[in-house]
């Protein structure tokens, strides 16, 4: 059994400090009066979609994500479309699947030049980028795979990243909030929008938790460290939304929340519900009412378009994701979409070369479609192998941690949810 050691789990409706860097080029202006509103985005990191108080565990305290759940219209059912950091937060950056943007994995094989994905990644749409036609101020905090995160626009860093994180941006949250809480003190005095990325290297590893956190969770087991991170990233979480509070600005700020791919272990690069899935939340006072969607899809897809949605601007072309507070639009969705790649990168131009399969996700069911020739690169220990079925069908309704493949018992769906999927793949256009 894949996730033995995971619980079945129903959904419930309950609702340091391091000098910011400004890019060169930015100017005071006059807020306009008709100002769009600010927007922090809260994204975690290694962390399994059961593991909150609002989806339900019996254990894992998050007073403070169950608050802004509560608050929020919530999609339960949310995706990354690539199960791994690099990939996936290239997607929130630039609207783009892994197969558009060219990070598939995080790493070139063998140590390579990252060179090559880079120029790939200058060539696609930036969300901070974008979000400058409308006066925002942007930081950035956490990982960054693209060296410095003012390639893609952010007006303010917490310095260059080289391979994914400095020890200052990866410190956000562990070492306190004081470069948001200047940046947004310095937006408010400029009269500007704001974009606060907040990315906090948590629940990720290394599970080193306060030792105050740590003693309440002992008694659990193995379990006990990786509870008591998610704890402190709820921690970090309520201390910005605090400030928010103080500052006269929870109003006026849509906080949305989404993790970067899922936990425990090996899931992280791997398709599974574990591995893809992560509740999206949208708070926006006076403009979205508070609902838990069980039912609909989100993707991490959606994010760039929904943003620039709420900043009033058009999306991207080369964007193919929805904006998520059109709910007629979610309403209709029929699928939504990912794959997965080995965590080496072996060509930025041919994201097939190191292609493990593909995932087709409908209100019911999915399909994972593996590569009867898997890329041939070196062993990742803590990879899971993909199954010995090239073809997998689970009916997540009734199996949401995937036992049962009902592929042989079902070789009429499989034939059509694979159009479906063999129509969306197009790395070649």
């Amino acid at each position: 059994m894949r996730h033995s050691f995971i619980f079945f789990v129903f959904l419930i409706g309950v609702f340091a400090a391091a000098p910011l860097h400004a890019a060169p080029s930015e100017q005071p202006s006059e807020q306009p009066s008709q100002a769009p509103p600010n927007i922090v985005l809260i994204i975690s990191d290694d962390h399994g979609f059961p593991d909150y108080g609002f989806m339900g565990h019996p254990d894992i305290k998050t007073p403070h994500l169950d608050r802004l759940a509560a608050e929020s219209h919530v999609y339960t059912r949310g995706y990354v479309s690539t199960p791994l950091c690099c990939p996936s937060l290239t997607t929130m950056q630039t609207g783009l699947y892994a197969y558009q943007h060219g990070y598939t994995g995080n790493d070139p094989a063998e140590g390579g030049d990252r060179q090559p994905w880079l120029d790939r990644y200058k060539t696609t749409p930036q969300l901070p980028l974008m979000l400058q036609e409308k006066g925002y101020l942007s930081l950035h905090t956490g990982k960054f795979w693209q060296k410095d995160p003012a390639i893609a626009g952010f007006t303010h860093t917490m310095g260059a990243t080289g391979r994914h994180g400095s020890s200052e941006s990866l410190g956000i949250g562990r070492n306190g909030m004081q470069p948001v809480y200047d940046f947004i003190d310095e937006a408010q005095d400029k009269q500007k929008p704001f974009l606060v990325w907040y990315a906090p290297f948590l629940p990720h590893t290394p599970h080193n938790p306060p030792e105050r956190l740590l003693s309440k969770y002992k008694h659990l087991g193995h379990s006990a460290k990786y509870y008591a991170m998610v704890e402190w990233l709820d921690e970090t979480c309520g201390e910005l939304l605090g400030y928010l509070k103080s500052k006269g600005l929870e109003e006026n700020t849509v906080v949305m929340f989404v993790s970067d791919n899922g936990w425990p272990g090996k899931d992280k690069v791997y398709p599974s519900e574990l591995g893809m899935r992560t509740p999206i939340t949208i708070k926006w006072p006076g403009k979205v009412e508070p609902k838990m969607d069980v039912s609909n899809m989100a993707s991490n897809i959606d994010l760039a378009p929904t943003i620039l949605s709420i900043a009033g601007l058009e999306t991207h072309p080369m964007m193919t994701g929805i904006d998520l507070l059109d709910f007629d639009m979610v309403e209709k969705r029929k699928y939504v979409f990912g794959d997965n790649y080995h965590h080496d990168m072996l060509q930025a131009d041919r994201p097939e070369a190191s292609l493990r399969g593909r995932v087709l996700v409908s209100k019911q069911w999915k399909l994972i479609v593996w590569q009867e020739k898997q890329p041939d690169l070196r062993k990742i220990p803590w990879q899971t192998d993909p199954p010995a079925d090239q073809v997998e069908l689970f009916n997540l309704q009734l199996d949401p941690f995937e036992q049962t493949n009902l592929a042989a018992a079902r070789p009429d769906l499989v034939k059509a949810l694979r159009a479906e999927l063999d129509a969306w793949w197009t790395p070649r256009e």
